[in-house]
């Protein structure tokens, strides 16, 4: 902040002294500052709507085991390779609205373009569905899946 403060007193001087280079070089940060803005925004529109193409969805069915009860299936639409997935995985009683679990969860999988990678995931033991009223089974809930963020192969 003092910097910023430095360069104010800076160009004003300069500006008293020789106004017409110093306005020149305000034109000239003022341009730059612009093409730097739209560079990146430019970049981060571009990545959210590949973004856009990855979708989840999850089931109780093909999950055997009592310790993984839900399935979630990662689907990449995008042209790229993906590195990470975070999501939130959300369970609804039947026929309402609220949540009745959720948590965050990331996928480290590598998604290769157009490909589609599932697995069955834990449920979190601290706010799992034992701390429920009425104990309600993993198949008792309508799930889905919420993405989060995506990281994509080359993107640092």
């Amino acid at each position: 902040m003092i910097l910023l403060i430095v360069a104010v007193v800076v160009f004003v001087v300069f500006f008293f002294l020789f106004p017409r280079p110093a306005l020149f070089a305000l034109a000239v940060f003022i341009v730059a500052g612009g093409g730097i803005a739209a560079y990146f925004y430019s970049q981060q529109s571009g990545r959210d709507d590949m973004a856009r193409l990855v979708v989840g969805k999850s089931s109780t069915r093909g999950c055997e085991t009592a310790d993984k009860p839900v399935f979630v299936e990662l689907s990449n639409g995008s042209d790229r390779a993906i590195n990470t997935v975070r999501f939130r995985l959300i369970a609804k009683r039947p026929g309402f609205s609220i949540e009745t679990y959720s948590d965050y969860l990331s996928s480290y999988k590598i998604i290769g373009p157009h490909e589609t990678y599932g697995t069955c995931w834990a449920l979190n033991s601290y706010r799992g569905l034992q701390t429920l009223p009425g104990n309600p089974s993993p198949g008792d809930l309508d799930w889905s899946v919420e993405i989060s963020s995506v990281e994509f192969a080359g993107d640092n």
